[in-house]
């Protein structure tokens, strides 16, 4: 079962410029910084600004034996929602027809990820929390 809309993921083309934008012009105080992406407290929902399509997610995708994810261009934005089983959520869209970009793994910021495609190929993330 989805449980909340856990983050909204903006793709954009230069994350410097990204990053003073969302903090120093709108005001989003920082959560979280990695070298691909930076997190903002934006209300229960967070606010997070990647680099469009990063060498490390066409990675993860090998290593785990799927295709790339469809390729997000700057400008666009993901949708990510919070499990509490990925394993059961996985198995269960399956069995229903959902197709995943890629199966439930293990990421170096702590939580696993899955990438459902919705019916135009949309990337939606689904998120466990940590194990």
């Amino acid at each position: 079962m989805l449980m909340r809309l856990q983050t909204v993921i903006i793709h954009c083309s230069d994350l410097q410029r990204s990053l003073i934008f969302y903090r120093d012009k709108l005001g989003f105080p920082v959560k979280r910084q990695y070298a691909d992406r930076t997190e903002f407290h934006c209300g229960p929902v967070t606010l997070a600004v990647r680099e469009a399509n990063p060498p490390a997610s066409r990675r993860v995708a090998a290593e785990a034996g799927q295709a790339d994810p469809a390729p997000l261009p700057p400008g666009r934005a993901q949708l990510s929602f919070e499990v509490l089983d990925l394993d059961s959520f996985y198995k269960e869209k399956r069995e229903k027809g959902v197709e995943f970009a890629l199966a439930p793994t293990p990421q170096d910021f702590g939580v696993i990820l899955a990438v459902m495609l919705d019916p135009d190929g949309l990337p939606i993330c689904v998120v466990q929390e940590g194990r």
